[in-house]
């Protein structure tokens, strides 16, 4: 087993992350911030960032989630108040004066590198499909850094492949609610999901994907202060789960109502 690596040093190990890539980090930081504080360090959360930079370069560029779905609940977003639901590396992002937040009141990402400046221009009003920062990621070849977490936990780009191929369990939906932008203006908008029908009652049971990822070199893991750290290549994911809706009903991540009663095979 590895010895105890300073959290400023730890993204230095992975060489699945090379400068000029693409990377959407995935994070569950509070193992990380337990092990640091039992070897006598603090968890900083901006040294880690900029530790993230640094692996990536001035020509990388980095998405870090900053998702909130109130707006799905008809509760007014905020550009510069709604705060960050998924992850405190999402919110110490935002607090930074190098990052960017996109502009999407649901899937919104803090970013840096780059490709900042493109990326906030961008105002795509559906979630997942063409022209979404999730097809940003696919057409730049990117990697997802899935922290402490499985390869498929949070792992938002596998509903871009759904929406991309189609499947029987998902249907768009459109969601308004009044939206102030970065300039302080307030408009109503409307953005639009492919979201889960509930009569359909598909649950997700990854494990048998994050497996296929693993065995095929899409997803390798280090382990690094007892702590997990993912590379995933998005772009052979989404060939593979494309491969799995289309050729196995989707059985190696969803069950559902009307799923084709026969026996789950690898889809390659």
């Amino acid at each position: 087993m590895e010895g105890y690596i300073r959290c400023s040093e730890l993204v230095g190990q992975l060489d699945q992350i090379q400068e000029g890539n693409v990377v959407y980090v995935v994070s569950d930081v509070l193992e990380l911030a337990k092990q640091a504080r039992e070897h006598g360090e603090r968890f900083d959360r901006d040294l880690f960032l900029d530790s993230l930079q640094k692996k990536v370069g001035k020509t990388g560029t980095l998405l870090i989630p900053t998702f909130n779905w109130d707006f799905c609940k008809g509760i007014a977003f905020d550009y510069k108040r709604t705060p960050c639901r998924t992850g405190a590396l999402g919110t110490a992002a935002l607090n930074r004066e190098d990052f960017v937040r996109t502009k999407h009141p649901i899937y919104s990402f803090a970013v840096w590198g780059k490709d900042r400046s493109w990326l906030f221009e961008q105002d795509e009003p559906n979630c997942f499909g063409e022209n979404s920062i999730f097809d940003y990621m696919y057409r730049k070849d990117a990697r997802a850094l899935v922290i402490g977490l499985d390869a498929m936990d949070g792992l938002t780009f596998m509903h871009h492949v759904e929406q991309m191929v189609g499947v029987p369990f998902r249907y768009h939906k459109i969601f308004a609610a009044d939206y102030t932008d970065w300039n302080g203006r307030t408009a109503r908008k409307e953005y639009s999901m492919y979201v889960r029908d509930l009569n359909m009652d598909a649950r997700e049971q990854s494990k048998p994907f994050s497996r296929l990822l693993e065995q095929l070199n899409i997803s390798r893991t280090r382990v690094l202060n007892q702590v997990p750290f993912r590379t995933v290549l998005l772009r052979q994911l989404y060939t593979l789960e494309a491969m799995d809706i289309q050729f196995n009903d989707s059985r190696n991540l969803y069950c559902y109502k009307g799923q084709k009663k026969k026996e789950q095979r690898c889809c390659v």
